[in-house]
Formats: structure tokens, C-alpha cells, sequence
């Protein structure tokens, strides 16, 4: 039987999404890398469906998800919510330009992206709530997706493939 009559990709990847919301929000204290890694992943998730399945239902997924980690992550409705909700304007916005890059283009700009998304939600952080913005941390988020990002990225291409 094949998993396609059950599920398309898109429920799949928002099965996804629930998964690394659920272990970014609950953490793993004794193992902070474990956390970035599930960061790195969710956003770059959340940027794939937004790029490769825009659809209305994803103003609703992105309002849910920008709001809660906002509530989780840092009690306060802010940096995730304004980011991810002025992302998917903006995929709407390029949204016939995105269709005629090629797959790597693609994948350079999901990257670049999520480096920029990740950018601004700690900018944002740091003006709206006296977070600290520490290059640090920026800087290991990055190296972490640049690394990750590319295997994902496989792996969603196969995923789309065959269901």
C-alpha cells in the first residue's frame, strides 16, 4: 500500500513541523547543539512548504507557529511571529520567479533565507525585548543549517518525489 492515499507531502511536512516544534519547544538543556540542530531544521522546513507549497492554509500555520515559539521560546509575541508572516508575503510576492529557478538556485536561496529569517527574529529580539544579540550563537546557528541544510534539502526532494 502505498502512503500517497493516505497522506500528500504537504500533511507530511506539517507533521514534521509539529515534531521539531514540539522538541525545539520542550528542549534539551544538557544538550544545546541537539536544540540548534531542531532550530535549524524547523526553519528550514517552514521556508521549504512556504516556497514549494504556498498556499493560503500556510498564513494560518506560520500565524500558529511564529506565535507559539514567540510564547514558548521567549513569553512574548514578537520576533518569530513578524518574521515568518512577512517571509510568506514575501514568497507570495515571488512566488512565479521561485518556479522558474533551478534546483540549486532553489536551495541557495532556502539557505540564504534562513539565514536572513534567523537574522532578523534575533535583531528583532534584541530591539523589541533587550535580548542579546550574540554573533556567537548566530554564527553556530548558520554553520549548523549550512551544514544540515543540504542532506535535508535530499531528503525533502525524495519525499516530493515519491509521495
Amino acid at each position: 500500500m502505498h502512503l500517497s492515499k493516505y497522506f500528500n507531502s504537504f500533511i507530511i511536512y506539517n507533521i514534521f513541523l509539529i515534531i521539531f516544534f514540539s522538541l525545539i519547544v520542550n528542549g534539551f538543556p544538557l544538550f544545546p547543539i541537539v536544540n540548534i540542530i531542531f532550530y535549524s531544521i524547523f526553519h528550514f522546513l517552514i521556508i521549504y512548504l512556504g516556497i514549494y507549497y504556498y498556499r493560503k492554509k500556510l498564513y494560518f500555520v506560520y500565524f500558529l507557529y511564529g506565535l507559539g515559539l514567540d510564547l514558548f521560546l521567549i513569553n512574548e509575541i514578537g520576533p518569530h511571529l513578524i518574521v515568518f508572516m512577512l517571509a510568506l508575503i514575501i514568497f507570495y510576492l515571488t512566488f512565479k520567479y521561485l518556479n522558474n529557478l533551478r534546483k540549486l538556485n532553489i536551495y541557495l536561496m532556502l539557505l540564504i533565507t534562513q539565514m536572513t529569517m534567523i537574522c532578523f527574529e534575533m535583531i528583532i529580539s534584541q530591539l523589541m525585548f533587550g535580548f542579546s544579540f550574540q554573533l556567537n550563537n548566530f554564527l553556530e546557528i548558520v554553520l549548523i543549517s549550512i551544514i544540515l541544510s543540504y542532506p535535508i534539502f535530499i531528503i525533502f526532494s525524495k519525499i516530493d518525489r515519491f509521495i
